[in-house]
């Protein structure tokens, strides 16, 4: 019966559970969204290395650094310049106008749910499963 329901999982359900919370933020609540469109391992990756580049905006912030000049803020425009409008512009066009500390905050925790979603693959492999990201 497990075995059954396993095989027909849904890597996006806590995405999904996320993305219609009513306690969430629009902002969290979006992020959760435009997840549910990106492969397991490259979406946590992609979403990490987004939420590296904010913590360090908002860290040098913090020390009363210029954004517009800084060493996270060169950074981040190379990160986003490589990704070519796709799954990081994505989510940066959602926090953009956030401050910094709360858009590193947002990124952090929807890293944290793409981790989860793609943690579940490898015990499901292991049962000798392979289920597929659902069509949304």
């Amino acid at each position: 019966m497990i075995e059954s329901y396993l095989a027909t999982y849904d890597y996006n359900l806590p995405l999904r559970d996320a993305e219609r919370d009513p306690e969430l933020s629009p902002r969290r609540r979006m992020l959760a969204a435009i997840g549910c469109h990106v492969a397991l391992d490259s979406g946590y990756y992609d979403a990490q290395s987004l939420a590296a580049g904010l913590l360090d905006i908002a860290s040098e912030r913090n020390e009363g650094l210029d954004a517009g000049r800084s060493d996270a803020s060169e950074r981040l425009q190379d990160l986003l310049a490589r990704d070519d409008l796709g799954f990081q512009n994505a989510l940066y066009r959602v926090i953009a106008f956030a401050p910094a500390a709360d858009a590193a905050a947002d990124i952090c925790w929807l890293a944290d749910l793409m981790r989860q979603r793609a943690d579940m693959a490898r015990p499901l492999r292991a049962m000798g499963l392979n289920p597929t990201l659902p069509d949304r």
